[in-house]
């Protein structure tokens, strides 16, 4: 490592350290009840009081409810009196019943006992499946304005993380628990959406069968569990998401934490057609980019970042605790970066990609929507960093050959 990188290094674990104690301190003091040194939340973890409130509408013979948008969030302003200071309006249970079915033993425990014990359990997930091969780097990670949003909103980024980083870790040395972890990743359908393609481009048959099994067992058991009425509600439940009347309101409350391209058209005032010709034009870039990158490039961290990004590109429903995904990938480039010399404003880059879950939104309310364009930014140096990685391999191919 050369004197440069090694002031580079020096200079990243200072801003994450910093960062990230500053992060730690916020959550402690939100969460205990002590001062505020940072965003006031007047909903302690929303995310994950829809979730409870699933469960417990099973748990009460209450099902029918969960995937009727306004007699579910009427359920939770009943059962959750003490955790909203006001009346909320509009809290939807969009994911397929596979979650729920994950979700039960949560539903056991009262809600904030619940929800530590999911955070931890998720968090542990995502150290045993990526965190342990770079402590320090896991350590920024874990203490990153994205962990944080995911702390703060109770979601389920941590399990995603660990099941999309671990498969892929596993792909090549054991298929059928890369598969088994892919199958699992399916409860968050738009950011599974793209495991499957790479999994046909890479050729990987065997983890594709296990992903596949896997789905099959889950929706099997969920079947079993909660009944076909209620897969036929989700069906139905899935299409009105997709109606303009839901996408509005979705839009209306959540675009600060937006991160898509077609938010940010939206947040652009750009007429409905051009908004979903973008979404739709970075959705085939993404799906190319996933394609070419598994068909012709072996595992490592720049195909990773690939298959990331495009995650973010081909899906119009990302948020900014979403960004935790990442935060891994962009790790290991700012690593490759220190070894192999950094490109024109990479740095940068990933200082700016670090800040954006919060900064990203304070952007957006300005109607200043920069999120999408940094994770092109963040795909082009991956797709770059595959490309020279191709270049090395060419020769020692020809050798062997």
């Amino acid at each position: 490592m050369t004197s440069t990188s090694r002031l580079d290094l020096r200079i990243a674990a200072v801003f994450c350290g910093v960062l990230g104690l500053y992060h730690v301190l916020y959550l402690a003091l939100l969460l205990s009840g002590g001062p505020v040194i940072g965003p006031i939340q007047n909903i302690l973890f929303p995310d994950f009081l829809v979730f409870h409130a699933a469960v417990r509408a099973f748990l009460e013979g209450k099902l029918t409810l969960v995937y009727n948008i306004d007699a579910f969030t009427q359920f939770q302003n009943a059962i959750y009196p003490d955790r909203f200071p006001w009346t909320v309006y509009f809290r939807p249970f969009f994911y397929p019943p596979t979650w729920l079915l994950m979700l039960l033993p949560f539903g056991l425990l009262a809600v904030g006992p619940a929800y530590g014990a999911f955070m931890i359990a998720t968090a542990a997930a995502a150290t045993a499946l990526e965190g342990w091969r770079d402590w320090w780097g896991w350590l920024a990670i874990v203490t990153s304005p994205a962990a944080a949003w995911v702390v703060l909103a109770g979601q389920n980024t941590f399990l995603s993380l660990a099941l999309f980083y671990g498969g892929l870790r596993l792909l090549d040395r054991s298929p059928a628990i890369a598969g088994i972890l892919f199958g699992l990743l399916s409860y968050k359908p738009q950011i599974w959406v793209l495991v499957p393609l790479a999994l046909l481009a890479a050729r990987q048959w065997r983890a594709l069968a296990w992903t596949a099994g896997t789905v099959a067992a889950l929706s099997l058991a969920s079947l079993g569990v909660f009944g076909l009425d209620f897969w036929v509600a989700f069906l139905d439940a899935a299409r009105e998401a997709g109606s303009a009347r839901v996408a509005d309101e979705m839009f209306r409350r959540m675009f600060m934490h937006m991160t898509t391209l077609l938010a940010a058209a939206r947040m652009l005032d750009l007429a409905p057609g051009i908004a979903g010709a973008i979404q739709f034009v970075g959705a085939a870039m993404a799906v190319a980019a996933v394609w070419f990158a598994f068909r012709r490039h072996r595992s490592g961290e720049a195909r990773t970042a690939v298959l990331m990004t495009a995650t973010f590109l081909v899906s119009p429903y990302t948020l900014n605790y979403d960004l935790l995904l990442l935060m891994p990938a962009a790790v290991a480039l700012f690593r490759r970066g220190l070894d192999l010399g950094f490109y024109p404003l990479e740095r940068l880059l990933y200082l700016i990609l670090w800040l954006m879950p919060t900064g990203g939104m304070i952007l957006n309310r300005l109607d200043l929507p920069i999120m999408p364009l940094v994770i092109l930014l963040f795909g082009a140096v991956a797709w770059a960093r595959l490309q020279a990685e191709s270049k090395v391999e060419l020769p020692s191919a020809a050798a062997a050959r």
